[in-house]
């Protein structure tokens, strides 16, 4: 469970970062304190679903990406109608956007993993090298 709110506090972070550059790049000069809840809102509920889609394993990893990355782009898209996103920000943008932070976060969790194994092989080193 707390790697689940990890996830999701990191993805929101990514979402309001790219939120931002993408208003800043358009002139925006605030970012309403409504979208950092709705963007909070709409994470929760992309992890909830991830950790059932988990559930659904398949031997083609092709199809869990395409899997994950459809769920998050319907929930976007759900949300959009429902919070009236698409006045400011167009539906294609939401797509790429989901995309993006799908990435960005798969990048983070390779190197997390990367990580691990690094502090795993290093105590079996040490443990292999200890006297009996």
């Amino acid at each position: 469970m707390r790697r689940t709110i990890i996830n999701i506090m990191s993805t929101t972070g990514i979402t309001l970062v790219l939120l931002s550059f993408i208003g800043m790049l358009s002139g925006a000069k605030v970012i309403c304190i409504s979208s950092v809840f709705q963007s909070l809102a709409a994470n929760i509920v992309i992890h909830l679903g991830y950790l059932l889609t988990r559930k659904f394993e398949s031997k083609y990893i092709v199809v869990e990406t395409a899997l994950d990355i459809g769920y998050a782009i319907i929930v976007l898209i759900s949300f959009g109608c429902i919070f009236h996103w698409y006045t400011s920000t167009p539906l294609w943008m939401l797509i790429i956007m989901s995309i993006l932070i799908y990435i960005v976060g798969l990048l983070l969790n390779i190197f997390r993993i990367r990580k691990e194994i690094d502090t795993i092989n290093t105590l079996l080193k040490r443990r292999n090298t200890k006297p009996n």
